[in-house]
């Protein structure tokens, strides 16, 4: 395996089209984790992946992979994972949106914290690594349609009338056709989470999400609640995976759509609407 190494990805202020610039991008890789973070007023993206697919993240346009020297403590007060509402086989979206969530970040601060500090301090987080589901959901697909696996009811099908075969119900032939869309897809194991300082933040940054995920409390055993979300990367054996495919996990962690609107840590090239870079080491 591959080391997972730190780095920065810094959008130019003309960056644009943020969801198809994803989408692009997870044609190519094949494990990666990304950050969103806000802090003191900014937001910046940071990305933890090996030397070969960081080669993919650099091929973004209008944007720069910097490598990072040193390994960040994303450290929060409250912390939520997410697992799939619906059966893995059926997809949360069906189309790439714009991500609401860098909005949603400058809202929040424009908000405030609720300990009155004016700014706030959260998180999306997210893991993905590829693995090829299309059997698994081509088996629910089956299940779905009444077929049958054994041998023996196999060869008992061939004398039933074709008169007396199965009809699905419309709702069960719209999912079955859903599904048959995902199982096209190249498809990702997926650990979802945010962090943030206090709850009023966590719910409001939760809004970000397809309705398709929701919270689950992690085992108690599970020590420290997995607070750092830098450690995602370590702890993914043992968390709950979505399977996403790669449309709906474009969806969630979007670039941009306009870079020059928001308070980026963007490259050297400023507009007044960058505002001061973020020192580093406050992470």
């Amino acid at each position: 395996m591959m080391e997972m190494k730190w780095y920065e990805l810094r959008l130019y202020p003309n960056f644009k089209d943020g969801e198809e610039e994803m989408l692009n991008l997870l044609y190519r890789v094949d494990e990666f984790a990304i950050f969103i973070i806000r802090k003191n007023g900014m937001t910046r993206i940071l990305v933890r992946t090996d030397d070969i697919n960081a080669m993919h993240f650099s091929g973004i346009q209008n944007a720069r992979l910097e490598r990072l020297e040193w390994n960040p403590s994303l450290r929060y007060s409250l912390t939520r994972y997410y697992k799939m509402r619906v059966h893995s086989a059926l997809p949360i979206v069906e189309k790439v949106r714009p991500s609401i969530i860098y909005t949603m970040l400058e809202e929040l601060d424009n908000i405030g914290n609720s300990d009155g500090k004016g700014g706030v301090e959260c998180i999306l987080a997210c893991y993905a690594k590829y693995k090829d589901e299309a059997y698994s959901i081509s088996r629910w697909i089956m299940r779905k349609e009444g077929h049958e696996h054994s041998l023996v009811k196999a060869l008992k099908s061939l004398f039933t009338s074709n008169e007396r075969v199965r009809r699905l119900s419309p709702l069960t032939e719209s999912l079955v056709e859903k599904a048959r869309w995902k199982m096209r897809l190249k498809h990702f194991h997926t650990v979802l989470a945010l962090g943030a300082e206090d709850v009023r933040t966590l719910d409001m940054l939760e809004g970000a999400l397809p309705y398709g995920l929701v919270a689950y409390s992690n085992n108690k055993r599970a020590g420290d609640h997995f607070s750092d979300l830098s450690s995602v990367v370590e702890h993914a054996r043992v968390l709950k995976k979505c399977i996403l495919s790669d449309v709906e996990l474009a969806s969630i962690v979007a670039l941009p759509k306009d870079a020059s609107i928001l308070r980026l840590a963007t490259t050297d090239r400023r507009t007044f609407t960058t505002g001061l870079v973020v020192d580093a080491d406050t992470l």
